[in-house]
């Protein structure tokens, strides 16, 4: 018996269609998260490592991803994993370079040491790729508030910046998660954003579209709209 044709919305998700689902999330999103060109500025050459916003170039995926025409290189031109935010960071920050976002949230935690703060502080510490500072700045914000969706969020996202086994655990954090808080937008767009570093688009768009569900006006969901109809662009087979 043949199996039935593969709807469209299921199809893979090719190299380019990546590379504009993580450009609409930096143009929707807003703040520091940075995406090397890995055609123009290869790996290595120090892209990921200027202190300013960037326009994301072609993200290349590879081999073993089994999408047809990978490449290799994305787990150097991938930003660092990190929280996504269900809000902007506070007026006057960000719009600043990494570095400065990280100098101006560590002296507002200091000054208002809320979870609210923390939260923001463990962020954009992920981004900089200081996940040591991020999972003191998200267990400070606990001690505060053990029940902190947002900070947990970010807790169990820290071993994903490792790699391989540290994304499956942060996937395996963020599912028992979301059993605990269905209605959590957070956490289901997180979840969907760790599994596109897992290069798992079909996963990543059933967490968006629950996202989405869960209410599409908000700024995840809007954003969540964006990347699914980048992930379904992609599986269509047309350019960007």
């Amino acid at each position: 018996m043949e199996n039935p044709p593969t709807p469209a919305r299921r199809r893979r998700l090719s190299p380019r269609r990546l590379a504009v689902v993580l450009g609409i999330w930096v143009v929707a999103a807003g703040g520091a998260l940075l995406v090397a060109d890995a055609l123009d500025s290869p790996v290595g050459e120090g892209a990921r490592d200027e202190a300013q916003p960037a326009a994301p170039g072609p993200v290349e995926l590879p081999p073993e991803s089994g999408v047809a025409g990978a490449g290799t290189g994305v787990d150097g031109a991938l930003p660092p994993l990190a929280l996504v935010l269900d809000r902007p960071l506070p007026e006057g920050v960000s719009d600043l370079p990494p570095a400065r976002q990280v100098e101006r949230l560590h002296q507002r935690a200091a000054d208002d040491p809320s979870p609210r703060r923390l939260v923001e502080l463990g962020s954009v510490l992920q981004l900089a790729g200081d996940d040591d500072g991020a999972r003191r700045a998200y267990e400070e914000a606990l001690a505060l508030a053990p029940g902190d969706v947002a900070a947990r969020t970010g807790l169990a996202m820290v071993p994903g910046a490792s790699g391989g086994p540290g994304l499956e655990s942060a996937s395996a954090e963020l599912s028992e998660l979301a059993r605990a808080h269905p209605r959590s937008q957070l956490v289901a767009f997180n979840q969907g954003w760790v599994e596109i570093y897992r290069r798992r688009p079909g996963p990543a768009r059933s967490a968006w579209e629950r996202t989405i569900a869960l209410g599409a006006e908000t700024r995840l969901g809007t954003t969540a709209i964006a990347l699914v109809d980048a992930l379904e662009t992609g599986g269509s087979g047309r350019g960007p």
